[in-house]
């Protein structure tokens, strides 16, 4: 189950826990089950963006890549 807690787009899974219908108003504005959708915590990852987005534990692509290019996401890896 996926839910961007920057901007709120969110998987099918979120919306099937929500009980959403495919056909409401909120579901068309939001909706984006074709995203990735990356997570910062509890995992460990090769990225951390809690000094930009400290509260948000998943991130869409469309966020991240916007961090991203702002250098606001950190890098743990060696070879990045």
């Amino acid at each position: 189950m996926a839910y961007c807690d920057r901007c709120g787009n969110f998987d099918e899974s979120h919306r099937e826990s929500m009980e959403y219908p495919k056909d409401s108003q909120h579901c068309i504005q939001d909706y984006q089950p074709e995203l990735y959708y990356y997570w910062d915590s509890p995992i460990e990852e090769d990225y951390s963006w809690r000094d930009a987005v400290p509260h948000a534990d998943c991130l869409c692509e469309i966020c991240f890549d916007i961090l991203n290019e702002e250098k606001k996401i950190k890098w743990n890896c060696a070879s990045c």
